[in-house]
């Protein structure tokens, strides 16, 4: 005889928390290869391109998992296009990721000192950005549980405004460093050019974190 399990499908819940997980171990390695970057450390970035791109790859099978397994019979509190919603913007944080560890190690940058603490001050909020949004994540089973609402649904909520006001704030950081970098005199176009590449990845992942909280927030808003 069939157990409930078999009929009406596996919650895909807690492969999504693990999903998210492996999205923000991705997006931690942000602030090291910022590091190596400021160090010209040619090296130690493409080490660390290396381990990007294998833990891209790992999130990838986790997304590839859930999708693969969601049944159609399975009972979701939520709509299936929220989910998958939910799992696209995740992977594109990774995909950013990914190219910001790869754009690093196109060229031996020499930044100025002037540069590096807005640059890293761009980095460290992108990172808390994503902190906040796989603490977010790790509500998903407790939602799940009451029917994405109650208490839980409330506190998420109340966070998806701190996603969306980090996201804000990350576009601050970015432009106040490209009117600095753009404003210095020396500073050679190729430099210019491969910094804009990394701060439009940077801001890509906080952009691609704050539509994950909107859709959290249908899920619940929908119900």
């Amino acid at each position: 005889m069939r157990n409930l399990g078999d009929i009406f499908g596996k919650s895909p819940f807690e492969a999504m928390v693990e999903h998210a997980r492996k999205v923000h171990e991705c997006v931690a390695m942000v602030r090291p290869i910022a590091d190596a970057i400021l160090a010209a450390d040619m090296a130690r970035l493409n080490e660390l391109q290396d381990r990007i791109t294998t833990t891209e790859h790992e999130a990838d099978l986790i997304k590839d998992s859930i999708r693969q397994h969601l049944p159609g019979r399975f009972f979701l509190p939520v709509d299936r296009d929220d989910l998958d919603n939910f799992l696209r913007q995740m992977d594109r944080m990774a995909d950013e990721t990914q190219d910001f560890g790869v754009i690093a190690t196109f060229r031996k940058l020499q930044l100025p000192a002037a540069l590096h603490g807005e640059f890293l001050a761009l980095v460290d909020k992108v990172v808390q950005v994503s902190e906040t949004l796989v603490r977010l994540a790790e509500h998903l089973a407790e939602l799940q549980r009451d029917g994405f609402s109650g208490s839980d649904a409330d506190e998420v909520l109340e966070k998806v405004k701190d996603v969306a006001h980090m996201e804000w704030e990350t576009d601050q950081l970015s432009r106040t460093l490209a009117r600095h970098y753009y404003s210095m005199d020396g500073l050679d176009p190729v430099t210019i050019m491969i910094l804009d590449k990394l701060c439009r990845s940077l801001g890509g992942i906080a952009n691609h974190a704050e539509n994950v909280g909107k859709n959290l927030r249908l899920m619940i808003l929908r119900k």
